[in-house]
């Protein structure tokens, strides 16, 4: 008798759910050290300020009459999330879900679902914390949750579907 979690790892479903989960860790780290890089480092929102020349110091001048003093974690968060979103395809493709051809549809489908799943994450937060006044933490946690399980079964059934039944673009088409 073969044990539950051998079962489970025996399961293609089971063994992307866990290659997707380990892309997922490797993601955030890489966010994280582009991230850091660009905000300690490079400090890059002052350093494209300053190579914008007089347009950006116009710039500059009107975030500081609103009270900002800088952009650089703004846009250290920017290049950041985009660092972790091309290692989240090209990992997602080659190896959790072993995707083949058809790469600018993936990328475009893939993009889809990173700017659904930023704005739907942001709307619960919104109205979950900002307006009801529910804590943060727990908020997070369970939009994370669902970004994930949204993330895994639209890359899967749409992403980097190989086009067979189960491709979502192919559900309600009539069959010919």
């Amino acid at each position: 008798m073969t044990s539950l979690t051998g079962r489970l790892l025996a399961s293609p479903s089971a063994r992307q759910l866990a290659r997707f989960l380990i892309v997922g860790c490797l993601n955030v780290a890489v966010t994280f050290v582009v991230f850091v890089f660009c905000y300690r480092t490079l400090q890059l929102g002052s350093l494209l300020l300053s190579a914008a020349g007089p347009a950006g110091e116009r710039l500059a001048a009107a975030l500081a009459g609103l009270g900002i003093g800088s952009i650089d974690a703004a846009v250290a968060n920017f290049v950041g999330y985009l660092a972790g979103m091309v290692n989240s395809f090209v990992l997602n493709k080659a190896w959790t879900f072993e995707a083949r051809g058809r790469t600018w549809l993936q990328m475009q489908r893939f993009v889809v679902l990173n700017v659904i799943s930023l704005l739907g994450s942001t709307l619960i937060m919104f109205v979950a914390v900002d307006l009801l006044g529910a804590p943060y933490l727990p908020v997070f946690v369970g939009t994370v949750a669902l970004t994930t399980v949204f993330h895994f079964i639209g890359n899967k059934h749409w992403t980097f579907a190989d086009g067979s039944a189960g491709d979502l673009a192919r559900l309600g088409e009539s069959r010919r």
